[in-house]
């Protein structure tokens, strides 16, 4: 019979797992906060694109007004940018498409706290519901982090038959996808609304890992067989 600090142990991690690949982002006042550094001010969770359109993806860098301007790639702050990408994924339809990598994004536009991508959504895509994965390398109070944030969008094609994606393509990556990331936005408060503090506390900088619900189950079997 299991014990029942073993059933416990094994209902944290559980729950644990599905904290953290749950609350990946948390929308305050029309904008969304990722686990990381970034905000997202466009598009809207949810929203449909149209192949051959251009859409605007529009995020803040400044934290909600918290970070200085020079909060980039090779900052000596303490928290800071170290890579921002981004990538539309969708294992229904087997696509990883580019639609920004490099330090392009968060150099670009000189002074401005917002950065755009205006992404030319290409007519090869077919119609079907996609994540805008974000993929952000930052230090947040001197400790490294690797946060992925997937932003459900639809995408509407009108052509049947649209062909085969060639340019800006990437292998699909495997799922659930490795990353080390706070337990949610360092901008906000356990109550989810905007945080005043100028940077992030170190209890908001708390490594939270991704388990897998197999690791979840071995884990519990190692508590268990300390009992």
């Amino acid at each position: 019979m299991l014990s029942p600090l073993f059933l416990a142990a094994t209902l944290l991690l559980l729950s644990a797992f599905a904290h953290n690949t749950a609350n990946a982002q948390v929308a305050v006042n029309g904008q969304i906060f990722t686990n990381g550094l970034a905000i997202v001010d466009a598009p809207q969770p949810g929203t449909t694109l149209h192949a051959g359109a251009t859409q605007s993806v529009a995020i803040d860098i400044s934290g909600d007004g918290h970070l200085p301007a020079d909060s980039g790639p090779g900052s000596s702050s303490a928290t800071h940018f170290d890579s921002l990408e981004i990538y539309l994924t969708s294992y229904a339809t087997s696509l990883n498409l580019t639609v920004s990598s490099g330090p392009v994004l968060l150099t670009q536009e000189p002074g401005s706290t917002v950065k755009h991508v205006n992404w030319l959504i290409d007519s090869c895509i077919p119609s079907g519901n996609y994540n805008l994965t974000f993929y952000e390398g930052s230090h947040i109070n001197s400790e490294a982090f690797f946060i992925i944030t997937p932003l459900p969008i639809e995408i509407q094609n009108t052509n049947s038959n649209p062909g085969q994606c060639s340019n800006g393509t990437n292998p699909i990556q495997s799922y659930p996808q490795a990353q080390v990331a706070p337990s949610h936005s360092p901008w906000l408060d356990a109550n989810n609304s905007t945080s005043n503090v100028q940077y992030p506390s170190v209890a908001d900088a708390a490594v939270g890992l991704a388990v897998s619900p197999i690791a979840a189950v071995a884990m519990s079997f190692l508590l268990y067989s300390l009992l």
